[in-house]
C-alpha cells in the first residue's frame, strides 16, 4: 500500500472547472437566470420564459468556458485590473541631433 503526503489543501470553489473569480461570475449567473425565469414566468408564461432564459444561461457558461481556457482565472483577473486602471499616453518622438 502506498502512502501519500498532503502537500497542500486545495480550498478553492469549483463550478464546472471554474476557478477564482470565474466561480462567482458563475453564481452570479445562475441566480439571475434563475430570477430572471421565475420573473418572465409570472409576466410572459412558460413558453417565453424558457426561450429567453435557457439559451442566455447556457450562453453565459460558454462565454466564462472560453474565458477559463483562454486566460485562466488568475490572467482574467489581471485584464480586469488592467482595464481599469488609466491609459498613459505615449508620445513617439524622433531625437535629432545637430
Amino acid at each position: 500500500m502506498n502512502t501519500y503526503t498532503i502537500q497542500k489543501i486545495d480550498t478553492n470553489l469549483y463550478i464546472k472547472g471554474f476557478s477564482g473569480s470565474l466561480v462567482y461570475s458563475a453564481l452570479y449567473g445562475i441566480l439571475v437566470a434563475l430570477i430572471a425565469f421565475v420573473v418572465l414566468y409570472i409576466a410572459a408564461g412558460t413558453f417565453v420564459s424558457v426561450a429567453v432564459c435557457v439559451p442566455a444561461f447556457f450562453a453565459w457558461l460558454y462565454r466564462l468556458n472560453r474565458i477559463q481556457k483562454k486566460y485562466g482565472h488568475r490572467g482574467w483577473h489581471k485584464k480586469r485590473i488592467a482595464r481599469q486602471l488609466p491609459e498613459f499616453i505615449t508620445i513617439k518622438k524622433r531625437i535629432c541631433q545637430n
